[in-house]
């Protein structure tokens, strides 16, 4: 029989962890499918991941497990250990990936509306709640953004004083020594934290499969290692952390209908694949919008995407976007916002960013007219834009194009030159009017392409992650079918829905779903120690 760790164990830093050879047997396992409503999946190998696990090898006995050394089960597990709690936490990576995603990230999030550089009403619960509740037109949980808007500055601070993770007004967090990323350096402070409470991390320990008892109560997990050794953790409750699905094209595909090749997901670990998903809905739980994906606009994958080249090159509002047709599709100033700009970029094939001589000299002498958060502000100079251009020209770049004439760019870029000839006649007879008769552009954005030579951007539209996922209540609580939470199951971060509707507020929420990340691990963790773990 597997020995049940004491608090003081884990405070202790035992190593000897009552780990044995035990059967699955004794424990429910769930075997039921999702989305079949005759009890069969035609995509079984992608959500049954769990599918032909043998016995475990290895058999863990705590209070609290978490799957996931993201910010949320980080925030989770340090959180529960707080409390008093035995907690486990489990990861799909080796301790040098410790943190998934959450390594990429910058800021904190504030409670306030507005933009990283323009916030109003900082610390306003009423205001924040307003804003989000009526950006998302209450497609939202309301009743999460209620309790998230009224706890997100007690988890801020509890961030600092708790967990000693700083950051700056803006919310950026503070980077770490020898100029370590802010996220990966607020990673680094969690998980050294968990460490010194005796939260007891497995890593190479993939979550597959939720344990139940004969009630139906979630009551562990089973892992599986990259060498086929299967794990079980038994606890008395669950939190499903495991970072959202970015990295399942199928899931992705399923949920947003977009196809995964006309995307790239940016600062993935590739772990990303669904899991607790999976988990979840294996359970019968609902989902909220897992449609909603963080969008942030085009890149050029193979060049520095914070560089002159790409900010510059293809995320300004007087240049000119046009689809794989050669047509142009939008108000180049959706550039500006995320979603908008992930919404309508997301319905092309391919986008392609078109600038001419001209656009280059304005750049380097006057600066960009399109801000993008931390890189570069409109107004200053950008001597180098030229210079990265001819370095990419240079390398055998399937990117970046130069022609001395639109049609030549056209055939360059697999358009039909014709096409985009007539395209960009047409917008540069719109600019001489001083009005855009398709999208409505503003005029101060409207300029002339007819200056060669001319430079074409094959880009890709890149996101950071999903942000919808399993429904859950304002206690992170799992909701199933019945709309009652599934007993001992929680989520949090991207495998939780409920603070989003079909799509992200980063446009007048910057860094809210890093906070939602945090909030979400905190309120699993207080609701599974209150609910059932009292002893404590």
């Amino acid at each position: 029989m597997a020995k049940e760790l004491s608090r003081r164990d884990f405070l202790l830093g035992s190593t000897a962890l009552g780990i044995v050879a035990a059967s699955a047997g004794s424990v429910g396992l769930v075997t039921q499918r999702a989305y079949a409503a005759d009890g069969e999946n035609e995509d079984e190998d992608v959500w049954r991941i769990a599918d032909g696990l043998g016995e475990p090898s290895e058999t863990y006995e705590c209070d609290f497990v978490v799957c996931g050394s993201g910010t949320t089960g980080l925030c989770a597990a340090t959180r529960a250990a707080e409390l008093g709690a035995s907690v486990i936490l489990v990861d799909a990576n080796t301790e040098n990936g410790v943190g998934g995603n959450s390594r990429y990230v910058e800021n904190i999030g504030n409670v306030a509306m507005g933009t990283d550089n323009a916030l109003e009403n900082v610390g306003v619960a009423d205001h924040y709640y307003d804003g989000l509740a009526s950006y998302h037109r209450y497609a939202s949980n309301t009743i999460i953004t209620r309790r998230f808007a009224d706890d997100g500055e007690k988890v801020r601070a509890w961030t600092t004083d708790f967990q000693g993770v700083t950051y700056n007004a803006r919310g950026k967090y503070d980077e770490g020594e020898d100029g370590m990323s802010g996220g990966r350096a607020a990673v680094m402070k969690m998980y050294k934290l968990a460490q010194d409470l005796g939260v007891r991390v497995l890593f190479d320990a993939r979550a597959c499969k939720l344990l139940t008892d004969d009630a139906g109560a979630v009551n562990g997990v089973l892992c599986k290692g990259r060498a086929g050794n299967v794990v079980q953790v038994n606890a008395k409750a669950v939190d499903l952390c495991t970072g959202g699905f970015s990295a399942n094209k199928e899931m992705f595909e399923r949920y947003t209908n977009v196809p995964y090749d006309c995307v790239i997901p940016r600062g993935s670990m590739g772990t990303q694949r669904g899991d607790g998903l999976a988990m979840g809905l294996s359970l019968g739980a609902l989902l909220h919008h897992p449609e909603a994906v963080s969008y942030c606009s085009w890149i050029l994958p193979g060049h520095y995407n914070k560089g002159a080249l790409t900010i510059c090159g293809t995320n300004q509002a007087d240049e000119v976007f046009l689809n794989q047709e050669g047509r142009r599709f939008c108000d180049e100033s959706v550039i500006k916002d995320w979603t908008l700009s992930g919404n309508i970029g997301s319905q092309q094939q391919h986008v392609f960013a078109v600038i001419d001589q001209a656009f280059v000299d304005k750049t380097m002498a006057e600066g960009v007219v399109t801000r993008r958060a931390n890189y570069f502000e409109p107004g200053e100079p950008v001597p180098q834009f030229q210079e990265e251009i001819d370095k990419a020209l240079v390398r055998d770049n399937p990117r970046v194009f130069k022609a001395d004439t639109i049609e030549e760019l056209g055939r360059k870029l697999g358009m039909d030159p014709e096409v985009l000839k007539t395209q960009m006649e047409t917008y540069n007879s719109y600019c001489d009017e001083g009005y855009d008769h398709d999208f409505l552009k503003d005029p101060q954005y409207l300029r002339k392409m007819d200056t060669p030579p001319f430079y074409g951007f094959r880009c890709l539209l890149a996101f950071y992650g999903s942000v919808g996922g399993l429904k859950v209540d304002e206690y992170a609580r799992v909701i199933g079918s019945d709309f009652k939470p599934i007993p001992g199951l929680y989520a949090g971060g991207s495998d939780a829905g409920g603070l989003f509707g079909p799509y992200y507020d980063v446009s007048c929420a910057p860094g809210s779903m890093q906070l939602w990340a945090r909030v979400s691990g905190y309120w699993a963790a207080d609701h599974a120690i209150s609910e059932y773990i009292p002893s404590v």
